[in-house]
Parts: C-alpha cells; sequence; structure tokens
C-alpha cells in the first residue's frame, strides 16, 4: 500500500494553492498579497532551515523492558523556480533510536539563494515537504535509497520535467505536484515501512503570497497530531543599501569604496540535487 503522506490526521499543509480558491470572485486571500512585494533590487537572499522536528508520540507503546524507541526517517523535499526551471533537492536522514518528547537532531539550510549578479530576479515561490516516518524494518542508507530512485522510471521522467520547465508554466500547483509524486516514489523504495508518516508538512512560499514581504528571520511552526515541525525563513535585503547606511556620516572616497563593499558567505545547503 503506497505511503499516504498527506493523510488529514498526520499532515500540516498550508500553500497558496489551498488557500487561493476561485469561485467566481478574487479569493480574500489575493487581495491581501496585492500588498508592496520587495523588487529584486531589494532582495539579494533567501534561505530556509529545517529546525529539530519534535517527536511528541513516535507511534511505539513501551513493552516490558523495552522502552518505546523507533527507527525513524526524516525526508525532505524542496522546489523552486531558480534560475527560471523548477529545480529542487532531496535529503533522506535516518535515525534508529527516537523515543516520545525528544527532538530530531536535525538543523540545517535546506534551501539558499544569494544574488550574485543584479540582473538575476529572486525565486517567487519555493515548496518544500518535509516527513518523518517509522520504519518497522532496518532502516535504509540514503545512497542506497538514492541509487534506487535514479533508477526509477517515474523519477527520470520528473527529473526531465524539472530541467525543461519554465518558470511561466510553473504555477504554485504544478510545483506542488512534483513534490507530492517525488514524495509517493521516494515512499516505494523505503521498504517496508507504516502505511502512514507520524507527521508530514507541506507549505509553499511565493511573492504572491507575500511571503518574502518582510525583511529578516521568520520562524514558523506547524503542529501536526505527533510531531511539531519549525523552519526559519530568512529574507535579506540589498546588501549594498545596508553597507551605506552602516558607512553613512563617512566622507571621502575611503567612505564610497566602504558603501560598495557586498557582503557574500559560503552557505552549506545539505540537500542532494534531484537532478
Amino acid at each position: 500500500m503506497p505511503i499516504q503522506f498527506f493523510d488529514s490526521e498526520t499532515s500540516f499543509i498550508d500553500s497558496p494553492a489551498k488557500h487561493l480558491e476561485f469561485k467566481g470572485q478574487v479569493s480574500a486571500q489575493l487581495k491581501a498579497a496585492a500588498r508592496k512585494i520587495p523588487s529584486a533590487d531589494e532582495i539579494t537572499g533567501i534561505e530556509i532551515r529545517l529546525l529539530p522536528p519534535y517527536i511528541i508520540d513516535n507511534n511505539t507503546e513501551p513493552f516490558l523492558l523495552f522502552k518505546g524507541f523507533a527507527k525513524l526517517y526524516c525526508i525532505t523535499i524542496v522546489v523552486s523556480d531558480v534560475n527560471n526551471q523548477l529545480v529542487g533537492g532531496i535529503d533522506i536522514k535516518d535515525f534508529p533510536r527516537i523515543g516520545d518528547k525528544e527532538y530530531l537532531p536535525v538543523n540545517k539550510t535546506i534551501f539558499y539563494w544569494q544574488q550574485d549578479d543584479v540582473n538575476v530576479k529572486p525565486p517567487s515561490q519555493i515548496h518544500t515537504m518535509v516527513s518523518i516516518i517509522k520504519s518497522k524494518a532496518g532502516l535504509r542508507k540514503f545512497g542506497d535509497i538514492m541509487a534506487d530512485l535514479k533508477n526509477d522510471d517515474d523519477y527520470k521522467g520528473i527529473t526531465k520535467s524539472l530541467a525543461s520547465t519554465a518558470k511561466n508554466a510553473t504555477a504554485a500547483g504544478v510545483a506542488i505536484d512534483v513534490v507530492t509524486q517525488l514524495a509517493s516514489i521516494v515512499g516505494r523504495h523505503l521498504g517496508k515501512v507504516e502505511d502512514k508518516p507520524i507527521g508530514t508538512v507541506i507549505n509553499s512560499f511565493t511573492a504572491l503570497h507575500g511571503d518574502f514581504d518582510n525583511i529578516g528571520i521568520m520562524k514558523k511552526l506547524y503542529p501536526t497530531k505527533k510531531v511539531n515541525f519549525e523552519l526559519e525563513l530568512i529574507v535579506r535585503d540589498d546588501s549594498v543599501k545596508t553597507e551605506q547606511q552602516a558607512t553613512k556620516g563617512m566622507k571621502g572616497i575611503k567612505g564610497k569604496r566602504a558603501a560598495k563593499t557586498v557582503r557574500k558567505e559560503e552557505v552549506v545547503v545539505d540537500m542532494t540535487p534531484i537532478i
């Protein structure tokens, strides 16, 4: 039986596609999104971090001397329209001994974009899925699972689609469909797992929805019945403007040169490219 990633009892789905329902009128959500959205010359960096998921209930009851530890997978899938195409990453981490009321030791960047050229626009949509699955069998390593995926015809079909789908064709629903298809394929190759994950969250960050309106760090909490998920969205503004403000009041050539300094960072994204 296929894994039911998006069962209403275990999932939290927060997506503009879910909210923007057109029934003869423009949705109130769409009207709300019409406020000022930063332009490409204002946003120079976007980062999404997955903070440690909190396991409320691992779906394993203690029995005699067994304390109720569970073997869990954490599956993360990200799809965005960077470079005017659908591109994404995937990661599967295994945890052999997790109890109730424990945090999974996961704290990592799952998406990062930094503007290197002023003519390059920031992504307008980023779709994420994180799912925690309990395994009844022995845990498989990520490399083995990815080897099976790359030989899967359905997976090959999705990668071809990701490589050729232009931005103007990537409505939110299309990208979300890619995420759900990938999740289904991954589920087939995990081995003997429960029919339902103990928790799943799927979220869409989009410019139209106004998710990139606010500069700074925003924490997003997504509670499910047995797992609480938390993502951190970081939106950075024009670093040149920031440097100009920092050097305001300085005189001469030295001040002007300082104002042109652009901050560069090296951020490691702990994800394997889907393509």
